[in-house]
């Protein structure tokens, strides 16, 4: 490989490594929002919220080394999408959900496209934590809905039938 093109790969790991990260300071953004909304809620488990807002932040700080050790300069302005999240009914959760899910779809475009400590970093840290938010979340949302409507999930009597 030539020179020229190890610094083509390198700056496409920092383009990447910043994508991932404006992407991480958008859900930082969005988890701390949601706690803001959830203040003296019960439907919502704010320590949860607090973890989830804490390894985005983990990740913001970690993917921000990786591209200073590649020589680039980290990004300092999130991304947009789910930054306004409100933890006020399920299809703002559910917000929160597509937002995890598509941090997922990131790495996971990205897993394979990295070298070194970048590899490690999304591979073994950063893919399975995202993992566990989507379940994590999915387990939110799902305990909203119970919340709201106790009988979610049981069947109904239709018309004309009786209990």
């Amino acid at each position: 490989m030539t020179a020229a093109a190890d610094a083509r790969t390198q700056s496409e790991g920092i383009a990447g490594l910043n994508f991932l990260l404006r992407g991480e300071l958008a859900a930082v953004n969005a988890w701390k929002h949601a706690l803001r909304s959830a203040e003296n809620r019960r439907t919502v488990d704010v320590p949860e919220i607090l973890r989830f807002a804490s390894d985005h932040q983990r990740a913001v700080a970690a993917l921000g080394v990786v591209v200073r050790q590649l020589g680039g300069i980290p990004a300092s302005l999130a991304a947009t999408a789910g930054a306004f999240a409100l933890l006020v009914d399920a299809a703002t959760v559910h917000e929160l959900l597509e937002g995890e899910e598509a941090g997922l779809s990131m790495y996971e475009a990205m897993d394979g496209t990295l070298e070194g400590d970048a590899s490690d970093l999304v591979a073994i840290e950063l893919i399975p934590r995202q993992r566990r938010h989507v379940t994590d979340v999915t387990a939110l949302l799902a305990r909203l809905m119970n919340k709201k409507d106790p009988n979610a999930g049981e069947a109904r009597p239709g018309p004309g039938e009786t209990t």
